[in-house]
């Protein structure tokens, strides 16, 4: 089946013009099996929904748990996932798309977005939760690879406003062995059909989809 590894939703995603609900919609008429809401997670975003953070994890939480709600109607199971930004020296908003992560998780590791990298990658190791570089190539935002050493993935991004870079993306997973999956960057209704990483029918939560993705690195992809 078709699953979408990296969508945003208008309630905590600002830039997304779509609610939890229209999502669910979208991708239940696109034909997709599964859908993974890793809507943004930063400190410019979370700071919006509260200035502590208890206010910013259950705002974050309830746009989740709304379109899941709305999911769980259509019968269409849609996913816990994360898209954290931290800031480096060299670049004020490098982004990480999270893999098999659960609100415990998201409770027990506050304010992800003041972490490291390699702190980052730990707290994930640790917690069997699988991060990759979203976008690695997409200079025109000040995004480029980082350090392979503390990655387990990266993506193949179908957004269509930004070019996929998808050789120097497949280039980069072959040259550190990295895992691939490849998503759309949902921010608006036209764009449910048009990536999707593709998975067994029995992957129905966000431990099951880590789970494959140990096992199948490299899984076929599909592009409209």
């Amino acid at each position: 089946m078709k699953i979408d590894t990296h969508t945003h939703t208008s309630g905590v995603s600002f830039c997304s013009e779509v609610s939890p609900e229209e999502f669910a919609a979208a991708y239940r008429n696109a034909g997709y099996g599964a859908v993974i809401l890793t809507n943004h997670y930063s400190r410019i975003y979370m700071f919006r929904y509260g200035d502590t953070w208890e206010k910013q994890i259950e705002i974050y939480l309830g746009e989740y748990r709304k379109a899941k709600a709305a999911g769980d109607a259509l019968g269409l199971p849609v996913l816990l996932g994360a898209e954290v930004a931290i800031s480096t020296p060299e670049s004020p908003y490098i982004e990480f798309l999270l893999y098999g992560i659960d609100e415990d998780f998201l409770r027990a590791n506050p304010c992800l977005y003041d972490k490291s990298q390699a702190v980052l990658y730990k707290i994930c190791h640790d917690n069997d939760v699988l991060m990759f570089q979203s976008h690695p190539f997409r200079a025109e935002q000040g995004h480029f690879p980082q350090d392979p050493e503390y990655l387990d993935g990266t993506e193949i991004n179908c957004h269509p406003y930004f070019l996929r870079h998808e050789d120097e993306v497949r280039e980069f997973a072959d040259k550190h062995n990295l895992m691939l999956v490849c998503g759309s960057d949902f921010h608006y209704t036209h764009q449910a059909g048009i990536a999707a990483t593709i998975v067994p029918d029995d992957v129905k939560d966000a431990k099951g989809f880590a789970r494959f993705l140990r096992a199948h690195p490299r899984p076929e992809i599909f592009i409209r």
